[in-house]
């Protein structure tokens, strides 16, 4: 009797691990890609990168100027709000050092992929880098750095110049 009830309990312990997953999104089906982001600015680094599939450009840009939550990744590194806004469940922790790469893998249905993250703030504080990434033509896409202008106290997007790569296997 002891050891029925116990195999219930365990039973009904393990079921209840299924409802303590993350949440998984839009992001978790489809293709399967091998990214490889590389840092190509002289002596800056880069936060956390986020990528999305399917990212609806304007939940991150807001006329001249970028929406909260991409304020909040572009100038703390901190892309959680913004994946959310999105809908994304990808993201790559940790920076990326100056002239470094790193590759991870990203799944989704969709045709394209939006990639952004902030540019360190040891010298700049408030530039990020972006890239569009169709993903149905592979090969590399230019990463792209920007200024929001929240120093200089212009509160609109200038484009800086080119920052890295994305490359997709």
């Amino acid at each position: 009797m002891k050891t029925q009830v116990a195999l219930v309990a365990g039973a009904a312990l393990l079921s209840a691990c299924a409802y303590l997953q993350p949440e998984k999104v839009g992001q978790s089906d489809g293709r399967e890609y091998t990214v490889t982001v590389r840092n190509t600015l002289a002596k800056e680094r880069f936060a956390p990168i986020l990528i999305v599939g399917d990212a609806d450009d304007g939940k991150i840009w807001v006329g001249k100027y970028v929406s909260s939550e991409a304020h909040t990744q572009f100038t703390t590194g901190n892309p959680g709000p913004l994946a959310a806004k999105l809908g994304g469940d990808q993201g790559q922790p940790g920076g990326l050092g100056v002239g470094g790469e790193t590759t991870f893998k990203f799944r989704t249905a969709a045709r394209k992929a939006r990639i952004t993250a902030m540019v360190h703030p040891d010298y700049t504080p408030d530039n990020y880098v972006t890239a569009l990434v169709d993903l149905n033509a592979g090969g590399t896409t230019m990463l792209e750095r920007f200024d929001i202008g929240d120093d200089e106290k212009r509160y609109s997007v200038v484009k800086v110049g080119p920052a890295g790569t994305v490359t997709l296997r």
